[in-house]
């Protein structure tokens, strides 16, 4: 996992004067947009490493 899990976004928010509520909503938000994140790397990575391996594939083929 790259980003903050939610209770590292918590602890940082403890100093901030807000509603417990508040602080769950900004941690949820901000844990779930890691988590996008998170899957979006992970498919480029995929497409990345098949498309390598078709290129090398191809030029193994072909010599």
């Amino acid at each position: 996992m790259f980003g903050l899990t939610k209770e590292e976004i918590l602890l940082m928010l403890e100093e901030i004067e807000l509603a417990e509520k508040q602080k769950n909503a900004i941690a949820d938000i901000l844990h779930l947009n890691n988590m996008r994140i998170e899957q979006q790397l992970a498919l480029l990575i995929h497409l990345i490493i098949d498309e390598r391996e078709r290129t090398i594939s191809n030029h193994t083929y072909l010599n």
